[in-house]
């Protein structure tokens, strides 16, 4: 594992790297705008939720002397309050990721305030110990800082900014947010010994190596897909870039609660005990899988393989990847015959007329076709593929807990939607809901090459080195909830869990416990 010493310093890339010039500001500009007016399926909403009008602030802004253009451009995008809609800057920034060499997490005491802990340490710092107990960043209480941090973020309500805020705190993808103003950040704080200390760390970044599978190769996840796989999608791209980044950063070892749990790619899974009893236990970090099928034909293994009476699947953190992998697992945890998937649907415009005229989008264009004579904003919804395709014959006996939290987005929020409509188990929620991804995210090449298709040659390639992904299709609950969007409101928990000390100096011991203890 690297030093983290030997990470170049933030401060030397100040001053130092151009932004995009005035054309290409001109032309991402008019893109997104058109992307938003004819695509985005959730304007309506966010209009009205967040009271402003991003194409008129995006046409002020093209008209501009172009100063400031990204960090202006990303304040506009970030107002949409949606992690699916997101623009990747071009190089240097592309892969790279800035951070402090630690990470720090929420708890709450014995009196059930929130105090704020160093949990882990990235690349063999040891300057501050872990346990130390932080009161201030820069100087500030770090509670209120993370308030007013957390709302520069996309989060779309209180407790899912905050989550941000925590998440980002120590980790920034620079492919989508600004580098930091300071040069350094100084944490104030106790150490486990009650000792009041200060301690100054640098900004450094890291150049993350870009997949061999870049470019929607067959073993390309959700964040790298392209073809038919890239309609499929649903992700928050920088919540994955961050956590990828903090598993390579950070060497932790299994603890006695985990001690018989396996860890694999992007899962963690094997038997718990309890004091209620065993129970088995899956951690799925993401759904960036590359191939669907063969992911479901795995999990349907590892299911049967632990214990068939209780089963906790924690999905906290989890940005999502691709739909159907979600979707299908659902129908592998009932034997009940009949479950239903959440849906999603276009927003009704000439431009997705055009779209739904196209093999693959049939079922969506009659709705679309009679825009003019219903006034409906969006066309009728449906499953994004067949629920049952391609599905193992296994079904899980037992009961079943879900735990969430804010970070769960996307593919994560239409599972966690599938699995309270479907009535499968009790959400427990280390925040009120669920992160309210509620769409089918495009990458902006996968819509022009559509578009164009279909005949409108309007939506043009973004200059070079740049990215987008914009929300296409729009998702809805079912059961006693059909039709709500799950946009925004993401998927509420049943029960609330305060983390506790031990949760995040002992691999979630006691949330294992109380989880376990609501099967018993």
């Amino acid at each position: 594992m690297a030093d983290f010493e030997q990470s170049p310093l933030i401060s030397t890339l100040r001053y130092r790297t151009r932004g995009a010039e005035k054309p290409e500001q001109e032309e991402i500009c008019t893109q997104l705008m058109l992307g938003l007016k004819e695509y985005y399926c959730h304007l309506p909403q966010k209009m009205s939720a967040f009271g402003f009008d991003p194409i008129q602030q995006l046409d002020t802004l093209r008209n501009s002397d172009g100063r400031g253009f990204t960090r202006s451009m990303l304040r506009i995008i970030n107002r949409l309050r949606d992690r699916h809609t997101t623009l990747r800057l071009a190089e240097p920034w592309t892969h790279m990721v800035a951070y402090v060499p630690f990470i720090i997490e929420q708890y709450f005491n014995e009196r059930g305030w929130a105090e704020y802990v160093v949990s882990k340490h990235l690349f063999g710092f040891d300057e501050i110990p872990i346990g130390a107990r932080v009161t201030h960043w820069n100087g500030v209480p770090i509670h209120i800082y993370l308030r007013e941090f957390g709302r520069q973020s996309q989060g779309a309500n209180a407790s899912a900014q905050m989550r941000l805020a925590i998440s980002y705190l120590s980790i920034r993808s620079m492919a989508y947010v600004p580098m930091p103003n300071e040069d350094w950040v100084t944490l104030t704080y106790y150490d486990p010994s009650g000792a009041l200390k200060t301690s100054s760390t640098p900004w450094r970044f890291y150049i993350n190596q870009p997949s061999p599978t870049q470019g929607g190769g067959a073993g390309a996840g959700a964040g790298e897909a392209s073809g038919d796989a890239a309609l499929h999608i649903g992700l928050d791209e920088q919540t994955l870039t961050s956590n990828k980044f903090k598993s390579l950063a950070q060497n932790v070892e299994a603890s006695a609660k985990l001690a018989e749990t396996t860890s694999e790619g992007a899962l963690r899974y094997g038997k718990v005990e309890t004091p209620t009893g065993p129970c088995g236990y899956l951690r799925i970090f993401s759904f960036d899988v590359g191939n669907v099928d063969s992911f479901i034909s795995r999990m349907a293994k590892i299911l049967a393989d632990l214990p068939q009476e209780r089963l906790i699947i924690d999905l906290r953190e989890n940005p999502g990847g691709m739909i159907p992998a979600g979707q299908k697992l659902i129908r592998l945890l009932s034997p009940k015959e009949r479950l239903e998937a959440a849906p999603i649907s276009f927003r009704s415009t000439r431009s997705t007329q055009k779209l739904a005229a196209l093999r693959g989008f049939e079922a969506w264009q009659k709705s679309l076709e009679l825009q003019g004579a219903t006034a409906n904003l969006w066309s009728q919804s449906f499953p994004i593929v067949p629920y049952y395709q391609g599905i193992p014959d296994y079904r899980y006996p037992g009961k079943v807990t879900l735990i969430i939290d804010s970070l769960c987005y996307s593919t994560t929020d239409f599972f966690a939607a599938d699995f309270r409509d479907n009535g499968l188990g009790k959400i427990i929620g280390i925040d009120a809901a669920t992160g309210g991804g509620g769409a089918n995210v495009w990458p902006w090449n996968t819509l022009v090459r559509f578009a164009n298709y279909a005949g409108d040659a309007a939506p043009k390639a973004l200059p070079v080195g740049y990215s987008l992904n914009l929300s296409l299709r729009r998702a809805y609950r079912t059961g006693s909830s059909r039709g709500l969007p799950i946009e925004d409101l993401g998927v509420p928990a049943d029960t609330r869990y305060k983390m506790t000390r031990r949760d995040l100096l002992e691999e979630n011991t006691d949330l294992i416990d109380f989880s376990a203890a609501q099967m018993a």
